[in-house]
């Protein structure tokens, strides 16, 4: 069994966001798939339902609340709960797993990439390059780390200078090798311990599955625009206005956002070097999100 899923807990924007990526997948795939269920993790499975209706390939597997916090590990880190419900889906759903962050966009159909996650192969969602020569923030997590090493399952790891770090907007693994899980837990905590950055999450998904094997990335598939949290809001409008409309209405007024092209122009800004980014600023030309129309 195929399984894409999703990590909706907490804030009705959240929530949108995988709605808007659930309706993105049945613009891909419009015919059922009988070997591909989805997994949504929530606290509001009625909220889902009153959009996507009662679908059988949907599931909301019940998690009880202090589930969710020893989820969140040592590190006590919402990042880390992608580890624990990639661990229930194995246990409770076996096959080849597919998580994906709430704030992405189907641009194909995953096929392929499940026909390739069942001959064994990791994907993650984007190679952002070595930490040494990466962005700001990967170079100075680069030079915080290195010389450090951490012990996990009989292996030593360490961050070196052909490190990669891969963006975990997309997580992929075979449900039997989810005895990895524990052990990227594991490093993720004590990596939290040595220098207590957000990305350590992903640093210890790169580090592990790296270890075992090839990591691909999967930009061609989807878009991720992690960069517009503040998009958020008009994506819950368009749901709360449209959302008796039916899926292709609410599917062409959340493409009419046009976060693709979006997300590109800040990431454009976002890696201009320092001084065009303060001239800029200084002339009024600071790179800002449209005020959307819905």
């Amino acid at each position: 069994m195929n399984s894409l899923i999703y990590l909706a807990f907490g804030s009705v924007d959240i929530r949108s966001e995988a709605l808007y990526s659930i309706l993105s997948y049945y613009q891909q795939e419009p015919t059922p798939q009988p070997d591909t269920q989805i997994l949504v993790y929530t606290d509001e499975a009625v909220a889902f339902q009153q959009v996507l209706g009662s679908r059988p390939d949907v599931h909301y597997p019940v998690v009880a609340p202090e589930q969710w916090q020893a989820w969140r590990g040592a590190a006590n880190k919402v990042y880390l709960l992608k580890i624990g419900i990639l661990e229930h889906a194995a246990a409770h759903y076996p096959g080849n797993l597919l998580f994906l962050d709430t704030d992405t966009i189907w641009r194909q159909s995953p096929a392929t990439l499940f026909g390739a996650i069942q001959a064994g192969q990791f994907f993650m969602h984007q190679n952002e390059g070595c930490l040494i020569s990466g962005n700001t923030l990967s170079r100075k997590v680069y030079r915080h780390l290195r010389g450090h090493e951490w012990k996990v399952g009989g292996k030593v790891f360490q961050v070196t200078s052909e490190t990669e770090l891969f963006n975990s907007g997309v997580i992929a693994l075979r449900s039997d090798k989810a005895y990895l899980l524990r052990e990227v837990m594991s490093l993720a905590e004590q990596l939290y311990v040595t220098y207590n950055k957000h990305m350590m999450e992903q640093l210890a998904f790169s580090l592990r599955f790296a270890a075992e094997g090839t990591i691909t990335d999967v930009p061609a598939y989807l878009w991720h625009y992690w960069n517009l949290k503040e998009a958020r809001p008009a994506i819950t409008r368009v749901f709360s206005t449209y959302g008796s409309h039916g899926s292709a209405e609410l599917l062409r007024r959340l493409h009419q956002l046009n976060l693709p092209t979006l997300h590109e122009q800040e990431l454009a800004y976002r890696n201009l070097p320092s001084w065009q980014r303060t001239l800029r600023k200084l002339t009024g030309r600071r790179w800002q999100l449209p005020a959307f129309e819905v």
